[in-house]
């Protein structure tokens, strides 16, 4: 998407997680406060899991859910080059993440509008379901079907976990069992970690066997 052309929202519940984070945003800065994390402590460990589990180096990285590209920001830190792509719902997100990393390719919209995305080896998103309002294992689903066409070898994903001891009254805890069964419909080459926070998982699915 230019930068010329506003967001374009083709779910409700999409427009709200951005207006959503464009308050953020606004109130808090560049802040983990802004990304609604409980601290960056438990950011950095998604970052680590979702690390562990992919091949990065020298792929074509999307970034859904992007918000002030934090995990371009861990990528380098680590080293791991990569072509890194971030989509997010909230224009305040994007700005904020081309002004971190002017050179790399941004796109403020609906995930889900067929002029969003692009081709890519491996396509990750970190916690962006949870406030998805009442259709959100039916729009979490969406997301992972149009992230595993635009993957040519991985997809991973993290989520609030309904085995948490705990919940938040309003946002959406996705059973991992039933996440898993949907993505064994996608690939057989599946892994479920939920061994890392109390209250979250991560999925990762994979296009061919990984080597033992």
């Amino acid at each position: 998407m230019s930068e010329g052309k506003g967001p374009r929202y083709a779910h409700a519940e999409v427009a709200h997680v951005a207006a959503h984070f464009d308050r953020l945003v606004e109130r808090y800065g560049n802040t983990h406060q802004a990304l609604d994390y409980g601290s960056r402590k438990s950011q950095r460990i998604r970052f680590d899991v979702l690390a562990s589990g992919l091949t990065l180096a020298d792929r074509r990285v999307l970034d859904v859910g992007c918000g002030m590209a934090d995990l371009k920001s861990y990528l380098d830190e680590r080293g791991i080059a990569c072509t890194y792509s971030g989509v997010d719902a909230s224009s305040r997100m994007i700005a904020e993440a081309r002004k971190r990393h002017a050179h790399t390719e941004f796109s403020a919209g609906d995930f889900l509008a067929p002029e969003m995305g692009a081709p890519c080896d491996v396509a990750v998103a970190n916690g962006i379901f949870y406030l998805l309002g009442e259709r959100a294992e039916e729009l979490q689903r969406e997301i992972i079907e149009r992230m595993w066409s635009l993957a040519d070898e991985a997809v991973a994903f993290s989520s609030l976990s309904s085995w948490a001891p705990e919940r938040s009254e309003g946002e959406y805890h996705s059973d991992p069992s039933v996440v898993l069964r949907f993505c064994r419909k996608l690939t057989p080459w599946v892994r479920l970690r939920h061994d890392y926070l109390p209250h979250d998982f991560t999925i990762f699915m994979y296009k061919r066997a990984m080597d033992a």
